[in-house]
């Protein structure tokens, strides 16, 4: 027997079979999760099947509920959804970053002389999968943040690299124009729930700079990246920021960036990904470009 669904209903399944979770599902689709749960209870009483079963590790899904997410890419893939609004036309881009980056972009968008695309930005999520998800149904057309595992719908490419710098407010009572190790161990920290995903090449330097960030006496913990750098401009905190997003940061809030010490050197990587249909669009590669200038 087949059953008709309304393509908002069959993307809820689909999302929610791409992700597992309910609640990534309501973000995801800017809902909340009681109308997914909605969504699905209606779902289940036209089918008469549950099709998703809940475990320890989320929701998964049911033969019926993978047909129906099948179902839904097949419409996607025969309507060529990617292009109703052509992607060569699309002047409106829904950006995905962190919410200090977001306070950067937009800083130096309105900066901009001549008139640019308009930006809707959005929240960024922490799963992997999700962010693909985001991508490839359209939720998202930018995506700012770690490097993504490779996917054939998605395009990649580095957004900027950089060391990374002590911060602290600019009237810090302890702590001068220079960074010790001492400073490190003897004050408190802030730090993102997220973390930083920081790199060295060096197995030594990786192994030291684990052994001091694991020491570190955490004071706070922000779910904002930009709450994070808030809160250390306005306390005695300290926090560990990419050099090249401090000192775009130190003209607009009351903070000092200092170089760390030898032993803290360590290096962070930022990737912007975008769905391959719009890699023609020349108002997404404008807008890239302007991104790209206000990280430089």
């Amino acid at each position: 027997m087949e059953h008709k669904f309304d393509i908002k209903t069959l993307k809820t399944i689909h999302t929610l079979c791409a992700c597992g979770s309910v609640m990534q599902t309501a973000k995801l689709l800017g809902v909340s999760p009681g109308a997914v749960s909605y969504t699905l209870n209606k779902a289940r009483k036209i089918t008469g099947s549950a099709l998703f079963f809940r475990t320890r590790t989320g929701m998964v899904p049911g033969s019926l509920a993978e047909e129906l997410s099948q179902k839904y890419q097949k419409i996607v893939r025969d309507l060529d959804l990617d292009n109703v609004l052509s992607a060569t036309e699309k002047t409106i881009f829904t950006v995905s970053c962190y919410s200090v980056l977001e306070l950067l972009l937009s800083t130096a968008l309105i900066a901009c002389a001549d008139p640019l695309s308009r930006v809707n930005f959005c929240s960024s999520v922490e799963n992997d999968e999700a962010r693909i998800a985001r991508i490839r149904n359209k939720e998202v057309d930018i995506d700012i943040g770690t490097r993504l595992p490779v996917n054939n719908s998605i395009i990649q490419l580095k957004f900027f690299h950089s060391g990374i710098s002590a911060i602290v407010r600019h009237d810090h009572p302890a702590i001068g124009d220079t960074f010790t190790l001492s400073d490190w161990t003897q004050h408190q920290h802030a730090i993102w729930s997220r973390g930083m995903h920081l790199i060295s090449d060096n197995v030594e330097q990786t192994n030291r700079f684990n052994a001091l960030f694991q020491s570190r006496n955490v004071a706070f913990v922000a779910s904002s990246t930009l709450n994070l750098v808030m809160l250390c401009a306005h306390s005695d905190l300290i926090i560990l920021l990419p050099t090249v997003i401090a000192q775009h940061l130190q003209p607009l809030l009351p903070i000092k960036v200092l170089d760390v010490p030898p032993e803290l050197e360590m290096t962070y990587e930022c990737y912007v990904h975008y769905h391959h249909s719009l890699a023609t669009n020349p108002q997404l590669g404008e807008l890239i470009q302007h991104f790209q200038a206000a990280v430089s």
